[in-house]
């Protein structure tokens, strides 16, 4: 009998990817075999993210093509799952006609059912009931769990309401996995060979399953056995408090890097945002972080061009950063989303505006980011091994504890999956280059 073959294709955020993974195990479970190419599948599926239109626009490009699949194999079946789903409905299919399936964010998980009915009448299915589907993780042998690092999802959704966000009305509300359905989770995937997790939410912070709360959750995934490494992500500002630092700051697992989006560094901005703290606030936390926790790297989230920011209001954030010193940003210029707050105010800073000012903080970020790691050069970093650089085949590449990329070379033959000690010799503004230590 022939194996029924299915694609994957994933857009966007790491909750994405923890939600085609989930689903590879759903489908895996079912009787089908993953394929990594699209024309070899009877089954493609593309995972789709909202929050950015240029996220949008990348997912438009691929859908172009569904046209060419359905010729190669009439018998295809393409499903179109996840944000962009959720948010554009019946629209992808007056857009696309030939995609079978329009599953939103928590639908995506009846696809294996579907399939299996064979009934494909109702083609769009978009309801957001609130449940978790964290379960399943915890009953299936993840397809991906061979991974040296792996995403662990705690949370689903959002109550923050960010005037510029879109996923609390594509994601629903906070919801809270319980804590020992995530510990079981856990425990499979190092069992199978993880050597780090990231637990990652919307606001991980806001994390309570009427039990305990993140910190706490925090120290019962760094006491199971056999765990090396953890990360989390994302956390928000104003959530960020004392309890969480001391965690950070004693339990040797948990890794010397928080990511904490400040989005601007304009208090007038931060007000229309709807993010609830100042920009003196944030600055506090994140210098006691670094009082508190040696070799401590911050990232963090920005946009610019949000409606109303003025010159003066670019310029402090700029003041921001340099004063933080972000080891990286991830930076963004504004681009309205349907149904959102801000959607409703003047998007009255020109698209030549916001492309100057996001190159210039680019570049400015660029500068800070080199200088933050030259101050590594001399020191030795622990690494964890991922595997040989794709451009440099003769180096290995890990990721230090504070998340940057580490390129070095080793006398060793197999360091995979190893923790590695790599004195730094030189650096870029993204990467780390070292030499292994005995």
């Amino acid at each position: 009998m022939e194996a029924k073959r299915f694609y994957i294709r994933t857009f966007g955020c790491q909750m994405n990817e923890y939600d085609s993974r989930l689903l590879t195990d759903l489908l895996i479970s079912s009787g089908w075999t993953p394929t990594s190419r699209a024309e070899e599948a009877v089954l493609v599926v593309f995972n789709t993210c909202s929050v950015r239109h240029k996220a949008e626009t990348r997912v438009y490009g691929h859908l172009s093509g569904v046209a060419s699949l359905k010729r190669l194999n009439p018998e295809v079946r393409v499903a179109v799952v996840g944000c962009m789903a959720q948010r554009l409905g019946e629209g992808l299919l007056d857009r696309f006609p030939l995609i079978d399936l329009v599953l939103g964010t928590e639908e995506i998980f009846s696809l294996p059912e579907i399939l299996e009915s064979e009934d494909l009448r109702e083609r769009v299915k978009l309801k957001l009931s609130g449940r978790d589907f964290g379960e399943l993780a915890t009953k299936l042998a993840p397809f991906s769990a061979e991974a040296l690092a792996s995403f662990v999802a705690i949370t689903r959704g959002c109550d923050n309401f960010c005037s510029y966000c879109i996923v609390p009305y594509l994601r629903g509300p906070l919801r809270c996995r319980p804590h020992p359905q995530i510990l079981k989770e856990v425990e499979a995937l190092v069992t199978r060979g993880a050597k780090q997790i990231t637990l990652i939410g919307q606001n991980v912070d806001s994390y309570f399953d009427g039990e305990i709360d993140f910190p706490d959750l925090l120290e019962r995934v760094c006491s199971l056995p056999g765990l090396q490494r953890v990360r989390f992500t994302t956390s928000h500002p104003k959530d960020f408090g004392e309890k969480l630092l001391e965690k950070m700051a004693n339990l040797p697992q948990l890794c010397e890097h928080l990511h904490l989006p400040l989005q601007s560094g304009s208090n007038q901005i931060l007000g229309r945002m709807n993010r609830n703290y100042t920009v003196e606030e944030y600055v506090q936390k994140v210098e006691g972080a670094r009082e508190r926790i040696p070799g401590l790297c911050i990232t963090t989230d920005l946009i610019v061009g949000f409606p109303g920011e003025r010159e003066t209001d670019f310029e402090r954030t700029l003041e921001a950063v340099r004063k933080v010193g972000f080891d990286a940003s991830f930076t963004f210029r504004y681009s309205p989303r349907e149904g959102t707050a801000a959607a409703s105010f003047d998007d009255d800073v020109p698209e030549a505006v916001k492309i100057g000012r996001l190159n210039r903080l680019i570049a400015f970020q660029r500068g800070i980011s080199e200088k933050r790691n030259r101050e590594l050069a001399g020191t030795v970093q622990e690494i964890l091994v991922e595997g040989h650089s794709r451009r440099q085949q003769d180096r290995w590449k890990g990721k230090s504890r504070g998340g940057k990329t580490v390129l070095f070379s080793a006398d060793r033959e197999s360091l995979l999956g190893k923790l590695c000690r790599v004195r730094i010799t030189s650096c870029t503004s993204k990467t780390l280059f070292g030499e292994g230590v005995s």
